[in-house]
């Protein structure tokens, strides 16, 4: 259920570090959004929350801004046994967020609902979130899902109507080397969902090859494929797909723009930064193959203008990515 699966992993104790999030695209405005919610225990320090939101404008790029506030973590920040999160002038729970921010001269404000219900849409095999196997454990309890509500940036009120997202949920001890991740539920001539995650990960002094999972809800039932390869298939902004199993394939690229790109700053709980270049107004265009009896045979074309919710990530901050985040700490 999606309730069972928001519930906090964080118990008090470090290290560790948890983010819930909502990313969506207003279908009457082309807008992007980008709401999350986010603890980090530190493993010296006092543990923190964090409030971020970020609004992607694909016909002004100077309305593509983010901003993140930091607070101490207050009694009550997190609800063991339900998922409610409240961090600063934020909440976050099932099927609602509200909450207000301002920094760098912005000022933003949200109070919207997401319909919930559905199977969480695990990203990686079973086997992978039991243990300490994947430092990082990524679910999607609503991994496709439409808001309504309303979003206020610069004192401009925005009524949100039918707008598909998607609402994540992820804990860790520790962020992947690299990665790129994709989500999309809002194809032009498909109804179909796709949920993609490619990361590279470290044990010990060792780099890890890179692990890829791609999920497609397609007629009604997921296809899932997955590849191990030391080959990296994603660059800044650009990620190409080509995975198959023995009855499907998948091939095509996820791409958006430096314009389209905002870097926000990660830190693992023993400081270490990532840097992550995110877009809720990317692109995708990905064939599906099914074999039949003479060979693969292409049965869907997922194409999607601006509605991909993507982001590539690693230990390197992009220079040509001139949008980032507008930090704060309270």
């Amino acid at each position: 259920m999606s309730e069972q699966d928001n519930v906090p992993n964080w118990d008090g104790r470090s290290p560790g570090y948890e983010v819930w999030f909502l990313t969506m695209t207003d279908p009457s405005s082309g807008k992007g959004y980008w709401i999350r919610s986010t603890l980090l225990a530190p493993t010296t320090g006092e543990p923190s929350g964090g409030v971020w939101f970020a609004q992607f404008d694909p016909s002004d790029p100077s309305k593509t801004f983010g901003m993140h506030a930091r607070y101490r973590l207050g009694a009550g920040a997190v609800t063991p046994e339900a998922f409610e999160v409240r961090i600063g002038k934020s909440l976050m729970r099932s099927g609602h967020a509200e909450g207000s921010i301002e920094e760098g001269g912005r000022a933003a404000s949200w109070d919207i609902s997401y319909a919930t219900g559905q199977p969480t849409y695990q990203l990686l095999p079973a086997a992978l979130y039991r243990g300490s196997i994947a430092p990082t454990k990524p679910y999607s309890p609503n991994p496709a899902t439409i808001v309504e509500g309303t979003i206020s940036v610069d004192g401009e009120a925005t009524e949100i109507r039918a707008a598909p997202a998607q609402q994540g949920h992820l804990y860790g001890t520790r962020h992947a080397e690299r990665w790129a991740w994709a989500q999309c539920g809002d194809f032009l001539d498909e109804e179909a969902t796709l949920h993609a995650l490619t990361a590279r990960g470290r044990r010990g002094p060792f780099t890890l090859p890179y692990i890829t999972f791609v999920g497609v809800r397609w007629q009604d039932r997921w296809i899932r494929l997955s590849k191990v390869s030391r080959r990296r298939e994603f660059g800044l902004g650009t990620w190409r797909i080509h995975m198959q199993n023995r009855r499907y394939r998948l091939t095509g690229r996820i791409e958006a723009p430096a314009r389209a790109l905002l870097r926000a700053r990660y830190e693992d709980p023993d400081g270490t930064p990532r840097f992550c270049h995110n877009s809720e107004i990317a692109s995708s265009r990905l064939a599906l193959f099914e074999r039949r009896a003479g060979g693969f045979e292409e049965v869907a074309l997922l194409e999607s203008t601006g509605t991909t919710h993507a982001e590539w990530a690693g230990r390197t901050p992009a220079a040509v990515v001139e949008n980032e985040f507008a930090e704060a700490h309270r």
